[in-house]
């Protein structure tokens, strides 16, 4: 299955200017977090300038305990009555300065969280309402399992990105800043050790970062490719166990995660040597301004408290240098992850609401198709101008061999695709005029795969009707005839029906589908083979209920079975993606061609006794399930 609209691009970093605009992209993303950016950005600052004062705070202390020490010494003169004071001060400023560290620390630690954790709510906000717009042919287009790990897995590279870059890079430029014109302030050259080797970590960072992009590129890809794969599986555990597929599908999976496991091995370790190179660079400065410190203190152009301080700044600089270091990875790998958010947010939408769409009002029910054609992509066409006019009230049943455009035809009634080609009209409004919602709540559907979700019956029954009550539901269900069964289960409408309606038979979520869509109660209804999984005795009463459903309600027909199409108001005979013949069932009969074959067909096999199971006062045209084979069987 096709994952090329959420793959990211080929290894390598993007050109400049596209770096630009996937930063402009995101610019949007931010709006609304100005106030609680700012208010982390003012803690970062603060906590980097207290940052930067404390080895000052240390140096004074340190040399006010060297005069003390040195006063002790014979012959040396008295020191002032005041210095005790003067100690005592400096430990005051040390204190501070470690407290005010740990404080604001705390505090920018808790509000950025903050900060990422509504940020990350915002953009999943986005991202999940596109994915709810996207027609399906997108949808169709990837693997569940791909989608959610990629969505995971970039927007939470992006949030620590912009975290990193805002409220970690930033304030280390800043420290850097101080503890420069600190350094410059106590001797030029401690200050000129230091810069020599400062830009060691940041030429070895620049350096690994175009492997670390290509390689979380190929990560990503990877594990969207994986767990694609896994979910897929998990959602068809029901074959994988009836071809016996259970062991080769474990060691597929554990193989593609032993691989990517291989190449984050390999990732580490050359992480762990770019990280001791920058690291030989830090100690390299620290032995550097040691030495430049002794000598100067010496040569008694230095005192042991601005040595001290200026391995404290040695200490300190290096981390922030390293960080920033990081930020050309950072930025890469951001990078990544906006491709691939952007890959969703900036999808095509053919269905999206025109400006000015209006609400439809569904008064009557009529539906026409207008030389409507459609294609999935650059594919070849599945439907070529087809035109039908459904008066309101009417049935009309679409009937043809697999492949020729019966589901897709209904689908775009229900704009869940956009033709290509010609426009739907109900009741004279231009569907394309009008707001997705509204049309889909005038429209009800029960499809052949039937979705249910893991949860109750009733919440299953009243899904897509809000404020439904129970007793509704309980009639849905008894018009549907399936409240006998619900009310058998131990739980009753409370029995949670597992992942996809797992819990129960075929006919039963068939029955739950009807009853849906009879609750809904909607004007314009579509079945697609409703009864495709009941047997003889469910499917007599559910046609009842489908009678009494579709009675005064215009409703499309996709019926591969004949029993479900002969007493339509009229039948629409497709192929290759045409209309063939349209009539009722007479008629087409009289006319010969398709429909008449395939039901000559199965009109032979009542005759070789296959139906004798029916009663003598069976429906005239019913035929036995077992013989309804799919239309697609009779081609020529």
């Amino acid at each position: 299955m096709s994952t090329l609209s959420l793959e990211s691009p080929a290894a390598g970093s993007p050109p400049r200017h596209a770096g630009r605009a996937l930063a402009l992209r995101a610019l949007p993303w931010l709006r609304g977090f100005e106030r609680p950016i700012a208010k982390v950005l003012l803690v970062a600052l603060l906590l980097a300038a207290v940052s930067a004062a404390a080895p000052l705070a240390v140096m004074a202390l340190v040399d006010t305990l060297g005069r003390v020490a040195a006063a002790q010494l014979p012959g040396a003169p008295a020191l002032p009555g005041h210095v005790g004071r003067t100690v005592l001060w400096a430990l005051t400023l040390v204190a501070a300065a470690e407290l005010a560290q740990v404080w604001l620390g705390r505090l920018l630690e808790t509000r950025s969280w903050r900060v990422r954790l509504d940020l990350d709510f915002s953009l999943r906000q986005r991202v999940t309402a596109k994915l709810h717009q996207l027609p399906l042919t997108f949808h169709q287009q990837q693997t569940v399992g791909a989608t959610i790990n990629r969505v995971n897995t970039s927007i939470n590279g992006f949030v620590a990105a912009v975290a990193e870059l805002g409220f970690r890079a930033l304030p280390a430029v800043v420290y850097l800043l101080l503890a420069l014109a600190a350094l410059l302030q106590l001797d030029w050259r401690l200050a000129l050790a230091i810069c020599v080797f400062a830009p060691l970590p940041a030429l070895i960072g620049m350096r690994a970062a175009p492997e670390q992009t290509r390689r979380d590129k190929a990560l990503l890809a990877h594990w969207s490719a994986t767990f694609g794969r896994w979910t897929e599986v998990l959602a068809g555990i029901r074959t994988v166990k009836g071809f016996a597929m259970e062991k080769a599908e474990t060691h597929r999976f554990l193989d593609a995660v032993a691989q990517g496991n291989a190449r984050v091995t390999r990732g580490a370790r050359r992480d762990a040597r770019t990280n001791s190179l920058q690291g030989l660079s830090a100690a390299a400065a620290r032995l550097s301004v040691a030495g430049v410190g002794a000598w100067l203190v010496l040569e008694g152009h230095g005192t042991v408290g601005t040595l001290v301080a200026a391995l404290q700044y040695v200490g300190g600089l290096f981390g922030p240098i390293q960080g920033l270091t990081n930020i050309y990875a950072t930025v890469r790998r951001a990078g990544v992850s906006l491709e691939s958010v952007c890959a969703i947010l900036d999808a095509p939408d053919p269905v999206a609401d025109l400006p000015g769409a209006r609400d439809l009002a569904v008064t009557d029910g009529a539906v026409r198709f207008e030389g409507v054609s459609f294609a999935y992509g650059e594919g070849r066409p599945v439907l070529r101008d087809v035109s039908i006019a459904i008066e309101a009230g009417q049935t009309v049943a679409l009937v043809g061999p697999s492949g020729c455009g019966k589901t897709t035809l209904v689908s775009l009634l229900e704009r869940l695709h956009a033709p290509t080609a010609g426009r739907i009209l109900v009741d004279g409004a231009d569907l394309r005029g009008c707001t997705q919602k509204s049309l889909r709540r005038q429209v009800g559907s029960v499809m052949q795969d039937v979705h249910l979700f893991n949860d109750t019956l009733l919440a299953n029954i009243t899904y897509g009707t809000p404020g439904a009550t129970r007793e509704q539901a309980e009639a849905a269900a008894l018009a549907a005839h399936a409240h006998e069964f619900i009310a058998a289960l131990p739980d009753g409408y409370d029995t949670v029906v597992g992942e996809r309606g797992a819990g129960l038979s075929g006919g039963q979520k068939q029955r739950i589908a009807i009853a849906r869509a009879i609750l809904k109660n909607p004007p314009i209804l579509v079945l697609d083979e409703a009864t495709s999984a009941l047997d003889n005795e469910s499917e007599a009463l559910v046609q009842a209920a489908l009678k009494r459903l579709t009675a005064g309600r215009t409703t499309l027909v996709v019926a591969h079975r004949l029993s479900t199409v002969v007493d339509a108001d009229r039948i629409v005979v497709m192929r290759h993606g045409r209309i063939e013949a349209s009539g009722t069932h007479a008629e087409l009969l009289a006319q010969g061609g398709y429909y008449a074959r395939l039901f000559a067909r199965h009109a032979r096999g009542l005759e070789t006794g296959l139906g004798r199971d029916k009663p003598v006062g069976a429906r005239r045209h019913a035929l036995p399930p077992a013989r309804e084979s799919s239309l697609g069987a009779l081609e020529h």
